[in-house]
């Protein structure tokens, strides 16, 4: 300590005052997204509409697109349309998909 300091702390007679002052946290700005100011209904839709349109884009898309590819290519029977064709695709994809899943189960059910 130097000379010039007006508390003196090996004194008993200082007395300090200590205040404890609680307060809440500061909050960090964020800034407010437009989706917010949507009303329920809206924002409902908007979600659900972009899964299936997801769903949509992962699983009909492609098959869709290999159906235009074979009619383009002339590979066809007569009166098979690409809206069938995909419907087809589809239908064994998801055949395909649940024959691997039952695969898999029997796998675990055998050990």
């Amino acid at each position: 300590m130097t000379r010039g300091d007006d508390r003196d702390f090996e004194r008993d007679d200082w007395r300090g005052d200590v205040r404890i002052v609680v307060t809440n946290a500061p909050v960090e700005y964020r800034k407010e997204r437009i989706f917010s100011y949507l009303p329920w209904p809206v924002k409902l839709v908007l979600r659900l509409g972009l899964l299936v349109a997801g769903l949509l884009a992962v699983f009909v898309l492609p098959n869709y697109l290999d159906c235009r590819g074979q009619r383009d290519a002339g590979m066809f029977y007569y009166g098979m349309t690409v809206t069938a064709c995909t419907r087809q695709t589809v239908y064994n994809q998801i055949g395909a998909t649940q024959k691997r899943f039952e695969e898999i189960a029997r796998a675990l059910g055998g050990r």
